[in-house]
């Protein structure tokens, strides 16, 4: 009898413990090897974490951000889940091919094979539990990993960090105006020449891929466990924003396996922060033992849901959704068109004027040399601060003056300069009929018309507004 219950223990352990347990303690040894796998015709590099522990795991796929290509820079994450008794691969996100349509963009399909490919090659590790296979998006990976999630049934579990709820022009827009208003920026004009005509030029130029991505018809058709997380000092997406979005989409489907949780103290990347801008290296409290433990009900087949966990932040600017809806005037080949063709014009003008050389005709001329090379440098000046502010994503903006960064108080006060002076041209040419300066009024009509087309051009990009 004692032999036959000793027999029924080991039996009964065998059939319920197929997978090891999640460790929330992080206690777990592990051992780490390179591995490659095929997405399509791209050869991935990665590297798998495997706890060192008998039996099957459950196992987890790490997505990239969109500022990362190295699998190095989640490595602190893989070896917390390893820790915890999970299969991690993080892997080199693709250097090419992320674009079917654009030289330089990025398809989030693409990405998302990548990550079912990853998520394949995890389900013929031996060491894995193929039923057991789950994806963590941070940023721009969230709606990558939902992607992918949403796309296979191989994937059972989803966590996203840092996740934005609405399409990718609407949080750049956001950011950006979070970004300048913290480094002192208060002038309602240069704000809405880098969060908006800026953010309009780059998506109307194709220089901005998957701008118009919604998320929420993909977390839609998610039937998988949903953890996503956000710090409380998140200024890169709309927190507050994004988790009522993504609250009301598994909502509309059915979805009750969600937690929503917030972790105080915390920036974009759930590192310790007390503002959002700057941030230590160390995670946030909290932030790990929220995923181990949630994990851990997942795991045992128990999924957690619906709840939002910890206090929605209160201090979210409210973003712009129609910043994608692009006017006839957003149009970057007016835009751009336009720009050419006034710096043409004043070229020419300038040109022109300087060939005078009669005595009448060289007193007459300091005047449009001085109204050409004010547009002139308004026009290359605005070129190289727009240039500098998408290059930098207007990390550093200072001096700021009157609530205006210097380049931006300068290409101002050009702009209101060089308007006045193609307005006193306007009314000098239109003077000049019948006088006899037929030669002299022709040349102006050159100035004239950029002189007119200058104006509205500077309205639109903010340069005459406060």
């Amino acid at each position: 009898m004692f032999v036959r219950m000793i027999f029924m223990l080991f039996a009964f352990i065998l059939f319920i413990q197929p997978t090891a347990a999640i460790v929330r303690a992080e206690s777990i040894s592990f051992h780490e090897e390179q591995v490659h796998f095929q997405s399509g015709d791209v050869m991935l590099n990665g590297t798998l974490f495997t706890p060192d522990q008998p039996g099957r795991h459950p196992a987890i796929v790490l997505v990239h951000g969109s500022s990362s290509n190295s699998r190095e820079k989640y490595r602190q994450e893989a070896e917390m889940f390893a820790k915890a008794g999970l299969v991690t691969l993080i892997y080199d996100k693709r250097a090419d091919g992320f674009s079917q349509s654009r030289v330089g963009g990025r398809s989030y399909s693409v990405l998302a094979s990548d990550v079912l490919a990853a998520v394949a090659a995890l389900g013929e590790d031996p060491a894995v539990d193929p039923a057991k296979i789950g994806l963590w998006g941070i940023s721009e990976g969230g709606m990558v990993a939902a992607l992918a999630a949403s796309q296979s049934p191989q994937v059972s579990f989803l966590i996203t960090v840092g996740l934005s709820g609405v399409q990718p022009a609407q949080q750049q827009s956001w950011h950006l105006e979070n970004r300048l208003q913290h480094q002192g920026v208060t002038s309602p004009s240069m704000i809405r020449f880098a969060s908006q005509n800026g953010i309009r030029f780059a998506v109307s130029a194709g220089l901005f891929p998957e701008a118009t991505f919604d998320p929420m018809p993909v977390f839609e058709q998610l039937h998988q466990p949903v953890l996503a997380i956000w710090g409380s000092y998140d200024r890169i997406q709309p927190k507050v924003e994004s988790a009522q979005q993504l609250e009301d989409a598994l909502k509309r489907k059915g979805n009750e396996h969600y937690t929503i949780q917030f972790i105080p103290d915390a920036s974009h990347l759930l590192r310790t922060s007390l503002d959002g801008f700057t941030q230590s290296e160390a995670f946030a409290p909290g932030y790990t033992e929220a995923m181990l433990a949630w994990l851990h009900e997942v795991v045992q087949g128990k999924p957690p849901g619906p709840q939002v966990k910890g206090e929605r932040p209160g201090h979210d600017l409210p973003s712009n959704p129609g910043i994608s809806r692009l006017s006839w005037y957003d149009s970057h080949w007016l835009q751009g068109g336009l720009f050419i063709l006034l710096l043409g014009l004043f070229i020419t003008g300038l040109i022109v004027t300087g060939k005078r050389n009669t005595s009448a005709q060289k007193s007459a001329r300091l005047f449009p040399i001085l109204f050409a090379c004010t547009s002139l440098l308004t026009l290359l000046g605005m070129l190289g601060f727009f240039g500098f502010l998408m290059m930098t994503g207007a990390k550093d903006v200072a001096p700021i003056l009157f609530g205006r960064p210097l380049p931006w108080l300068i290409l101002q006060v050009l702009a209101v300069i060089t308007s006045v002076l193609a307005l006193l041209h306007a009314r000098s040419w239109w003077r000049s009929r019948g006088t006899g300066a037929d030669r002299l009024r022709a040349d102006s009509s050159i100035l004239l018309a950029a002189g007119l087309l200058f104006i509205p051009w500077a309205l639109y990009w903010q340069l005459l507004l406060p």
